[in-house]
């Protein structure tokens, strides 16, 4: 590996050295090729191969001007490889926040050096073909300098994403400030969600987050099957990845992968209409027995209530692992009958008596359904627990005009 060279051997070398290398990234709507990531590569003699430069970039004993130097370099050769190919694609340029702050060191920013407008204009590129990835693990430079310097950038019409998503500096912090065109997920919380549900968990998250801020969503990393799918039912708009192509030394026919997605595209969508399927097959069949055994449950005083619950509990599916009743405003008015397992007795809580979930985004919203379309029933979207480890959903149900039966299902013992 490169990596384990010198760092000042391999950074002394000349300009020519220094190749950029082209990823695809695909558009998953037209299946075709819309754009590549820019990355570094090092032509090393001794081995006559190219190596990444990704190792000295995110080592910070580094001689960091001679970094940018190098960085520079790279950019401005893939810039003028699109402008002498005429082919009509979008760049995406990683951009290291600490190495724009180098540039703007004092209260007035020189825009001249903004090495990236000074190519635009040098080779007359339409800015909005570059996307800038904000990418760094640390930043220790000024937010507000550094989200200037953004907005310069978005005047002139460049888009910007947010890379490595998950690690750093990364996280919430720059997706808020920034509020990127483009989330770009990292491969290592997407290989960790195929083993761990926590980490599928905070993918939904991630997903929901890009949905509601408006921003295209990246996943990059792509190496098989089972990752393309889970990128697919993440809502990815945008794919990247050896599963399509590794970093090469120029760009490639834009429909070369589209029959190859295509077919992964149909195969997904039909498995994933059967698993939805299937879950609306389970909602179905315990609304059945739901409406069956509640539909005529004492609800003239707390107590009766009460004492209806307890002589239904054994008729109750496996399946169920707690059940409370609330008034319309969300108090709860019996104990929570509750059980860890199927095979375990019910325990009563009298504790949790008064407890208020009016608050909760499950109640509000089946309140308003009621009010909106007189739909008394309802599934929640399963959720984790961290306790247990496990999915669950929550069912609830009017009992008559005045109360609300709240009813926690294993969601994986089906």
């Amino acid at each position: 590996m490169l990596a384990e060279y010198e760092s000042q051997q391999i950074l002394s070398l000349s300009e020519g050295y220094y190749t950029p290398h082209y990823q695809p990234i695909l558009d998953v709507g037209n299946r075709n090729i819309i754009g590549y990531e820019v990355l570094g590569r090092v032509f090393s003699p001794e081995s006559n191969e190219y190596h990444s430069l990704g190792y000295h970039f995110h080592n910070p004993d580094t001689d960091t001007v001679r970094l940018v130097h190098i960085d520079r370099i790279i950019r401005e050769k893939a810039i003028k490889h699109v402008k002498e190919t005429g082919l009509k694609t979008k760049i995406f340029l990683n951009m290291m926040p600490n190495f724009l702050s180098m540039v703007y060191t004092g209260e007035v920013l020189d825009i001249k050096r903004l090495h990236i407008l000074h190519l635009i204009d040098k080779y007359d590129i339409n800015p909005n073909d570059i996307v800038l990835e904000i990418t760094e693990d640390k930043f220790e430079g000024n937010i507000e300098k550094l989200l200037y310097i953004v907005s310069l950038f978005r005047e002139r019409g460049i888009k910007i994403a947010v890379d490595d998503l998950g690690v750093g500096f990364s996280n919430l912090e720059r997706i808020g400030y920034i509020h990127p065109d483009i989330m770009k997920v990292d491969i290592k919380i997407m290989r960790e969600s195929l083993n761990r549900r926590s980490f599928k968990n905070v993918l939904s998250a991630i997903s929901e987050m890009s949905q509601r801020l408006g921003s295209q969503l990246l996943f990059e990393g792509v190496e098989n099957e089972e990752e393309l799918y889970l990128a697919l039912s993440m809502g990815a708009n945008l794919l990247q990845g050896f599963y399509f192509s590794r970093p090469a030394l120029d760009f490639q026919d834009k429909k070369r992968f589209n029959k190859t997605l295509k077919t992964s595209l149909e195969k997904f969508s039909g498995l994933r209409f059967l698993e939805i399927l299937e879950n609306l097959r389970k909602e179905q069949s315990f609304l059945d027995q739901f409406v069956d055994l509640f539909k005529d449950l004492e609800t003239s005083s707390e107590e009766k209530m009460t004492d209806a619950l307890n002589s239904i509990l054994d008729k109750l599916p496996l399946e169920t692992t707690s059940v409370l009743v609330t008034d319309m405003h969300g108090y709860q008015v019996t104990p929570t009958f509750k059980r860890e397992a199927y095979d375990l007795p019910w325990t009563r809580l009298l504790t949790e008596i008064g407890n208020n979930y009016a608050w909760k985004p499950f109640f509000i919203r089946h309140k308003a359904e009621t009010y909106h379309s007189s739909r008394v029933s309802g599934f929640t979207e399963p959720f984790h627990d961290i306790e247990t480890k496990r999915q669950y959903v929550l069912f609830t149900l009017n009992l008559g005009e005045d109360h609300v039966l709240i009813l926690r299902l294993d969601w994986e013992s089906y």
